[in-house]
């Protein structure tokens, strides 16, 4: 499921999108999945993750395999 830049900020219980915003700059949240025409997504299993690790737990998804054929 992918969400918008709002949603990923609350469901990292974030206080608002420009603090979501600098942590994902920061390295602390995966970047978005960015589609030309589209705004920003966020994988939310990816977030999980991220929280997961943030917190020092298991990821509890394994990590997707980026597809190489867009970045051909």
């Amino acid at each position: 499921m992918v969400i918008d830049t709002e949603t990923a900020a609350a469901f990292c219980d974030e206080p608002s999108v420009s603090s979501f915003l600098r942590k994902v700059a920061l390295g602390h949240y995966s970047p978005p999945v960015k589609i030309p025409g589209s705004h920003p997504k966020w994988h939310r299993s990816q977030l999980e993750n991220d929280i997961a690790r943030l917190h020092g737990l298991e990821a509890p998804y394994p990590i997707p395999l980026e597809d190489i054929r867009r970045l051909i």
